[in-house]
């Protein structure tokens, strides 16, 4: 296996945390993003959406998307499960990490239009979307407020895939680009930072 990754990159991320938190060792290729190395006809030719991260299994099969490559891993790795234990955990842990990725889409589209730093994405960033784009986010961070509880992690005691998909998006906001990011958001700021202070959350 070959997990060509781009370590800062929100998706990325949430393969590189999992594969940290779960103890796995696979050979990585980091992409040289600000060279467009991600843009290139030798990478395109193993990812046609040009965008990281991708896993080339074994059998040469490339996955492009990151839960896809965390799932498949999961599925090779079943020891100490992260996606759960039993059909109502799973089923919880997934809800969560649906709503995991749709902040980061939701997100990412904030950031493309806040920050000016996309443009390749974004090339006339606009307040009034930005503005927009940012009660879309506040939608879904008041959702996983709530879900969370008093529970150490989104799904309860334990991290899990749910925690991997939506702290890499915190992380970008508040990290790469000094953003406020559910700093209204009492119980999700402290798990923020409890996550960070995780070994798996170190850049």
């Amino acid at each position: 296996m070959l997990l060509y990754q781009f370590q800062k990159g929100t998706n990325p991320r949430r393969v590189i945390i999992y594969l940290a938190e779960k103890g796995i060792e696979v050979p990585r290729y980091e992409l040289d993003y600000a060279n467009g190395e991600h843009r290139t006809a030798r990478y395109l030719a193993i990812n046609p959406a040009g965008r990281a991260p991708t896993l080339v299994t074994d059998s040469g099969l490339a996955i492009t998307e990151s839960a896809a490559i965390v799932e498949y891993l999961e599925e090779l790795y079943p020891d100490r499960p992260m996606i759960g234990s039993d059909p109502l955990t799973r089923a919880r842990v997934r809800a969560l990490e649906r709503i995991g990725n749709d902040l980061i889409a939701r997100g990412q589209l904030w950031l493309w239009n806040r920050t000016g730093a996309f443009p390749a994405k974004e090339p006339s960033p606009s307040a009034e979307t930005e503005n927009r784009l940012h009660r879309y986010v506040t939608e879904l961070l008041d959702v996983l407020e709530t879900e969370i509880g008093e529970n150490g992690f989104l799904a309860g005691a334990e991290p899990t895939i749910a925690d991997f998909t939506a702290f890499p998006i915190f992380q970008t906001a508040r990290e790469r680009f000094d953003l406020p990011f559910a700093d209204g958001h009492r119980r999700l700021d402290a798990w923020y930072r409890r996550f960070r202070a995780r070994p798996s959350a170190e850049y």
